[in-house]
């Protein structure tokens, strides 16, 4: 079980890692698009033709969407504990286990609704066009089943660690599987 244990988290851990460079990737793009754009209006008087489109239809929604594994995968997303905290150790890891199984129903949902439009955009071969340039706008209803079936990997991947886990306890499962994919922890 540890082999295929080391295995899962390398490769949730490799996952994200690329998603994660591809977002500083897409991100480093966008900012030198935009300066070319401002330095080519400022300079020149002209513009880059479909600025704002790339933006606000590649840049934005990669930048927003694929990255969903890396939250999941290192806790980040916002969690508000007002009441949990002051429940008991059990209680609150019973609703740690009901956590994940939640966030694999919203996340599978999100990306199978976003699945199904994407399709829908790629059938049509959904476009727009500004500035008299046509840009192919399908391809990035891809990213958004792409980050929500990945965020519901890594939730899916921690829920069942701490299922099978739970021999050994309740507590210890939950607690071993909330930090499994983090790179700064240690694992059993």
């Amino acid at each position: 079980m540890k082999g295929r244990d080391s295995l899962l988290r390398r490769v949730v851990v490799v996952f994200s890692r690329a998603v994660s460079l591809l977002g500083l990737f897409v991100m480093g793009l966008m900012v030198l698009h935009i300066a070319v754009d401002v330095v080519a209006r400022f300079f020149l008087g002209r513009q880059l033709p479909a600025t704002i489109a790339f933006v606000a239809n590649y840049y934005m929604v990669a930048v927003t969407f694929l990255p969903l594994v890396v939250a999941e995968r290192e806790r980040k997303h916002i969690e508000v504990e007002v009441l949990a905290q002051r429940l008991p150790q059990r209680m609150q890891s019973v609703l740690r286990l009901a956590t994940w199984a939640l966030s694999v129903a919203v996340f599978s949902l999100l990306g199978w609704e976003s699945a199904i439009e994407a399709a829908r955009a790629y059938e049509v071969r959904m476009f727009m066009i500004e500035q008299s340039v046509r840009i192919e706008t399908w391809i990035s209803y891809f990213m958004l089943p792409i980050g929500f079936f990945s965020a519901a990997g890594v939730s899916l991947a921690r829920m069942s660690i701490a299922v099978l886990r739970l021999p050994a306890g309740l507590n210890r499962a939950v607690d071993v599987a909330q930090d499994y994919f983090s790179e700064r922890a240690g694992h059993d």
